[in-house]
């Protein structure tokens, strides 16, 4: 009666499922594919225009727009990881036992069993005929040992061994890869942050755009520079930037698009660029009195309105609001309190008679707009598993598909007339059978040709 399994042994063996495996591997695959076919980091405000509220919802309750960091992905991988190491270590003793345990006896009747093998007729007494057999066989795979048998004499070349163990490594790769991008999804982040040339910050907006996160230093950009083909179109941008840490200024670099910035496992990257507003001048006519007052309004810097209690500021930037071209978000407060009141300003339509503000109507005199540049940041430290994992998976492929384990059996018997001897040989490999073949078949013809009496002699003249 066979003993029940345990609880832990019943897990180990769900976890080394084939099955298990196989769901785990398709469902990652078809994720990733969606992952691929939907843009990630795209906002619930930018999918409505693209899809119905139901797929909507579907991609927000499965976070499909950024599905590598979602919970669930962690899961398949993490699965993926503790069934590649329970099937890894319950083969692994096995294949080293097996490494482990060396050849010593073989009866010489099993040779005519194996798909390589041939058997010679020679009249050669045996002690001439093992010293055709050891050159021959050493010319073309390498020196014989010999092995115990029973009314024959019998020996064994073996190569490759220890390419039974490249499958392990192959297995370690992908191990390597798969906590690396573990450790890149829950330990690093990736965002990106808006920098107008002479602003300093330290805030990352996450992809998705519902969450920030604080670095623990400053970036600033001291100057950013495009230049454009004749069709205008954006032949290369270049960001000057300078790390500020603690207050003191640690690091200046300029990047480029695939020339990027690393300080501290955090990696910027040059991904766009556009203008912003960086002042406007603007006349404010009171409504009542008539009376103009002309004020020039840094971008969301409050100011206050000469002679008045009240102060203003640009709160908003729009290119081309509803279509109507640029237009300045203004709001208006008492000083020292929250804005109460706020509107939209055209700049292309100033005798609009929506361009006001409480009391006041509202006419763009100038604006001056300055560069913005867009950065790529991410923090990955997880990277180094992932490439290490990649090269140690190349080379285990390559050993794996491009070295086999080859063993040459060849024994020696007395003739069945009483003179001469019967050499046999047989082989196997575990991979690049062709190439084993015509090595097989060549070390036959050779030693057909070597085996004939005829041949001996003239071996013994030439000594």
């Amino acid at each position: 009666m066979s003993k029940e399994k345990s609880f832990l042994e019943k897990a180990l063996d769900a976890l080394a499922s084939l099955k298990l495996t196989l769901f785990v591997f398709f469902t990652l695959a078809a994720a990733s594919i969606i992952g691929t076919l939907l843009p990630q980091g795209t906002s619930t405000a930018e999918m409505q225009g693209q899809f119905s509220p139901t797929i909507i919802s579907i991609i927000d309750q499965l976070g499909l727009n950024n599905l590598y960091h979602t919970s669930w992905f962690m899961v398949l991988l993490l699965l993926l990881c503790l069934n590649l190491l329970v099937c890894t270590l319950d083969r692994l003793p096995k294949t080293i036992k097996l490494l482990k345990r060396q050849e010593e006896t073989f009866d010489s009747r099993k040779l005519s069993k194996f798909s390589y093998s041939a058997s010679f007729t020679t009249g050669l007494s045996a002690e001439e005929a093992r010293g055709l057999l050891h050159g021959a066989v050493a010319d073309s795979f390498g020196p014989l040992h010999e092995l115990k048998s029973e009314g024959a004499y019998c020996a064994v070349n073996e190569k490759g061994r220890w390419s039974r163990l490249m499958v392990y490594g192959v297995h370690a790769s992908v191990l390597l890869v798969l906590l690396g991008a573990l450790a890149g999804s829950r330990l690093g982040f990736e965002g990106f942050m808006n920098l107008p040339e002479g602003a300093t910050s330290g805030e990352v907006i996450m992809t998705g755009g519902h969450s920030f996160i604080d670095l623990p230093f400053k970036v600033r950009c001291d100057k950013f520079e495009v230049s454009l083909y004749d069709t205008g179109a954006p032949k290369e941008y270049r960001s000057d930037l300078t790390i500020v840490e603690d207050g003191r200024e640690v690091l200046k670099q300029s990047i480029l698009v695939n020339d990027p910035l690393t300080y501290k496992g955090v990696t910027f990257y040059q991904a766009s660029y556009g203008a912003t507003l960086k002042d406007a001048e603007i006349e404010l006519k009171e409504r009542d009195s008539g009376k103009t007052i002309t004020m020039t309004l840094p971008y969301q810097e409050n100011r206050t309105i000469p002679g008045t209690d009240e102060q203003i500021r640009i709160a908003e930037y729009q290119e081309n609001l509803m279509r109507f071209g640029p237009a300045l978000g203004l709001v208006l407060g008492k000083v020292g309190q929250d804005a109460n009141s706020g509107s939209y300003i055209l700049v292309d339509h100033p005798e609009f008679h929506g361009n006001r503000v409480q009391n006041y109507q509202v006419r763009v005199l100038k604006t001056t707009k300055s560069h913005y540049t867009g950065l790529q940041v991410r923090r990955d430290p997880g990277v180094w598993l992932v490439y290490l994992g990649f090269i140690l998976m190349l080379v285990g492929i390559g050993l794996t598909f491009y070295s086999s384990h080859n063993k040459i059996w060849a024994c020696i018997e007395p003739g069945t007339s009483g003179t001469g001897a019967l050499v046999s040989i047989a082989g196997r490999s575990s991979r690049n059978t062709p190439g084993f073949a015509e090595s097989f078949e060549e070390l036959s013809r050779r030693l057909t040709d070597q085996l004939k009496p005829e041949k001996m002699k003239e071996v013994q003249k030439k000594k």
